[in-house]
C-alpha cells in the first residue's frame, strides 16, 4: 500500500479515521493509533474519548445493577419475614415479599446472562 498524498512512498500504516494509507512525511501519531491530517487526528481523539466514556458508563451501571439485584432480594425477605410471623404463613406481606425475592432473582439471572453475551 502507499501514501495517498506521496504516491510512491510506502505506508506505515492506515489512518484510523479515514483508512487512507500514510508514509512518514504524513503520519499523526494519536495514542496507538495513526492519522493522516489534523482533521482525522482530531476524529480519532473525539473517538477515543467516546470509547473511554463508554467503558466508565458500563463500568459505573455494572456498580449500580448489583444494587438493583440485592435491593429487591432484602426488601422481600424482611416483608416474608414480617409477613410470616403476622399472622401464618400466607398473607399480603408475604405475598409481596416473595413476590419481590423472585423479581430480584430474574433480574439477577437476565443480567449475568447480558454479561456473558458481551465478554
Amino acid at each position: 500500500m502507499h501514501c495517498y498524498r506521496h504516491a510512491p512512498a510506502e505506508a506505515l500504516g492506515i489512518c484510523r479515521s479515514c483508512g487512507r494509507g500514510v508514509c512518514a512525511q504524513c503520519v499523526r501519531e494519536v495514542g496507538l493509533s495513526l492519522a493522516c491530517s489534523q482533521e482525522c487526528e482530531q476524529r480519532v481523539r473525539r473517538g477515543d474519548a467516546l470509547i473511554a466514556n463508554s467503558e466508565a458508563s458500563f463500568r459505573q451501571a455494572r456498580r449500580g445493577s448489583v444494587v438493583l439485584v440485592i435491593f429487591p432480594i432484602l426488601l422481600g425477605a424482611v416483608l416474608c419475614y414480617f409477613g410470616l410471623n403476622e399472622r401464618g404463613w400466607f398473607n399480603a406481606l408475604t405475598a409481596m415479599g416473595a413476590i419481590l425475592v423472585l423479581f430480584g432473582i430474574v433480574v439477577g439471572w437476565r443480567q449475568r446472562r447480558m454479561q456473558r453475551q458481551l465478554q
